[in-house]
């Protein structure tokens, strides 16, 4: 498993039929991620991590726009927990829908990660779940290269990640 450089990520994005011209409805100014939205087709890497695409984005944003203004809903996870950039930092942000409302930046998680960074950490679990799936159990080798990879792409990743893939502690490895 490695890290992916931006060709390898956009070559495996869904290209919309027709790009956006006007992004001024969408108020991140997270370059890569601007190009994305008005470039391709929102697209599940995994089901913890389904990013929208511009049409979506916009109906969902403007539905969380009264409890949600510093945030930006960039996706969904399969358990109903959510996506957004900090429309400030640029930073990808979680939240675990038992927190309630998006009343305050306090129930989020920052990852600490541009929306670029995110897509990397997003097919290294990708190229992970593929792992599993053709063998029933990774050796610690695997399991301590993965989690040396995820935090190559920023400090403690890892650990920021809200998802647990292994019982044991990795921290010990």
């Amino acid at each position: 498993m490695k890290v992916m450089i931006e060709q390898e990520i956009l070559a495996r994005l869904p290209k919309r039929r027709e790009k956006i011209k006007n992004l001024c409805k969408i108020p991140i100014s997270d370059v890569f991620y601007l190009s994305f939205i008005s470039t391709y087709e929102g697209v599940e890497i995994i089901p913890d991590i389904d990013i929208l695409g511009y049409e979506q984005s916009l109906i969902e944003n403007r539905l969380l726009n009264s409890t949600c203004t510093s945030a930006w809903l960039i996706g969904r996870t399969g358990q109903g927990d959510e996506w957004f950039i900090d429309k400030e930092s640029n930073c990808v942000l979680f939240f675990d829908h038992n927190q309630g409302e998006h009343s305050s930046n306090d129930y989020f998680v920052n990852l600490k990660i541009s929306f670029f960074q995110f897509l990397q950490l997003a097919f290294l679990y990708q190229a992970l779940e593929e792992s599993m799936e053709k063998q029933e159990v990774l050796d610690n080798n695997i399991i301590k290269t993965f989690v040396h990879t995820v935090n190559s792409i920023a400090p403690n990743l890892y650990s920021l990640y809200p998802f647990v893939y292994f019982k044991n502690s990795v921290m010990d490895l």
